[in-house]
């Protein structure tokens, strides 16, 4: 299975078991026809009886939770979906897509591998793997110029990067 990390339990909403959580992508429409998740690491579905989207947080109500006290229990729990069952945007990637990508320069130089892109609100952060040392560069369309998935990569504007690149 398949299984991608859509959101994360943050509390108890209500009395009656609902979850405020905090979606990972900020596009509420690509877990829009998801019935069923996955807490954690279990390969038990749980399944979704409503769901919705308010203020920057998606709200939901499992078939299994039905008081705040269980809610509670579920604090920092982990939300899985299938892969197949998340519907992408064109131009939108997930972040298990991009990890292992080759970094190249707008000429094709190789200039490293994507290892992982964290996000601290205002921006992306690229995590780049360069001469054995990782650097960090935002998600920018200055810098970013084409994800390439089918090709495994992403053409950057040098000079933009090696301007933006701070050393982890």
């Amino acid at each position: 299975m398949d299984k991608i990390l859509i959101a994360t339990v943050l509390k108890p909403q209500g009395l009656s078991g609902e979850l405020k959580c905090k979606l990972e992508n900020d596009n509420y429409s690509i877990i829009k026809n998801i019935t069923e998740v996955y807490l954690n690491d279990k390969d038990i579905p749980t399944r979704i009886l409503n769901k919705s989207f308010r203020i920057g947080y998606l709200y939901l109500k499992f078939n299994t939770i039905n008081s705040r006290e269980k809610a509670d229990l579920l604090r920092n729990t982990k939300i899985y979906a299938l892969r197949n069952q998340i519907e992408i945007p064109k131009e939108e990637y997930m972040v298990s897509d991009l990890i292992g990508l080759d970094v190249v320069s707008e000429a094709g130089e190789k200039i490293g591998k994507l290892t992982d892109v964290q996000n601290y609100g205002a921006t992306d952060i690229l995590i780049i793997e360069q001469y054995k040392r990782e650097y960090m560069v935002p998600y920018i369309k200055s810098i970013v110029k084409k994800v390439d998935i089918s090709n495994n990569t992403i053409v950057i504007n040098k000079q933009k990067y090696d301007e933006a690149k701070i050393c982890d």
